[in-house]
């Protein structure tokens, strides 16, 4: 049986994949869904996607809902330390989000945010490409 990858999804990714389910970023929730990636978000994430589904795509809210009853992992808050480590690589404000990822070292991370890690930063379409070459 092969790896279940672990994988730190951002609110882009989520949003993409939700809104367009024959994207990259659409098949990697579809892998999320029967089980064969395992997702992770943070707090942060979820607060994201929920203030964004309410404001600019309310017909999305099912389909969240949907999504966290898998369940993703969720990683706990960042500390300030993490956070002001994190903002050492992206100075901005989704610093707290790569903190959460960078404090549990997932298989892989796709979010928008940085290109040089611990573990592969891939957008959803370099993340199909990867893992479905193992």
């Amino acid at each position: 049986m092969p790896k279940r990858h672990n994988v730190f999804l951002d609110t882009s990714a989520i949003l993409a994949g939700l809104n367009s389910p024959n994207g990259a970023a659409g098949v990697i929730l579809a892998a999320c869904f029967t089980h064969q990636i395992t997702p992770i978000i943070s707090p942060q994430v979820i607060e994201e996607a929920e203030r964004n589904i309410a404001l600019k795509f309310p017909r999305l809210t099912t389909a969240w809902q949907s999504f966290l009853l898998i369940p993703p992992k969720i990683t706990p808050a960042p500390t300030l330390k993490q956070i002001k480590q994190a903002y050492k690589i992206l100075p901005t404000s989704d610093a707290p989000i790569l903190a959460s990822a960078l404090g549990i070292n997932p298989d892989f991370l796709r979010p928008n945010v940085v290109k040089a890690s611990l573990f592969p930063i891939l957008l959803p379409g370099e993340f199909l490409n990867s893992y479905l070459k193992k």
